[in-house]
């Protein structure tokens, strides 16, 4: 046995096939997530405030779920003396992957969680979208218009907060 032997304890068979049924999980949690966020952006883009409430409240429990599996996995790499960092558990990885159970979960596990994570930002661009536009409409409707450039008498651009006639006086 080497020296890093002695320093790091093996895993066992039985610690290996609970990170394996882990990582499993959490690859299935991760793709409902990715369905629940479609769903999450149709429901904006409808309005549909009924289904956008369905839809957080499944994602919540998901992230939940997922948070659970997250402190699971590092429990067990870092018990096998890794840091729970991409470096640790590509270490870990190439350490105790014998049959390469592991390698290819986490991969797949790591595409899932970015394409969570571009549908999370998709998502965000689609509200403040929404969010400007009803902005402009407001702003509209009680007689601003902050897209129309004015100058005062001494040349100088006039402050946005400069009031017109609203819908209602027009």
């Amino acid at each position: 046995m080497s020296t890093t032997d002695m320093q790091t304890p093996m895993p066992g068979a039985s610690d290996l096939t609970g990170l394996v049924a882990s990582l499993d999980r959490a690859i299935v949690d991760m793709h409902q997530l990715a369905e629940l966020m479609f769903d999450e952006l149709r429901a904006l883009e409808s309005r549909d405030l009924d289904g956008l409430q369905q839809v957080v409240t499944e994602k919540q429990r998901l992230v939940a779920r997922l948070e659970a599996e997250t402190a699971q996995q590092r429990h067990w790499i870092e018990a096998a003396g890794f840091s729970f960092t991409p470096v640790g558990i590509e270490q870990f990885i190439q350490g105790f992957d014998q049959n390469d159970q592991l390698s290819t979960r986490w991969s797949t596990l790591l595409d899932h969680t970015r394409r969570c994570d571009q549908l999370n930002r998709d998502n965000a661009r689609s509200i403040e979208r929404d969010w400007r536009r009803v902005t402009v409409t407001l702003r509209l409707l009680k007689g601003e218009d902050a897209s129309t450039t004015t100058y005062d008498t001494r040349g100088r651009t006039a402050s946005s907060g400069q009031r017109g006639r609203s819908l209602s006086q027009a």
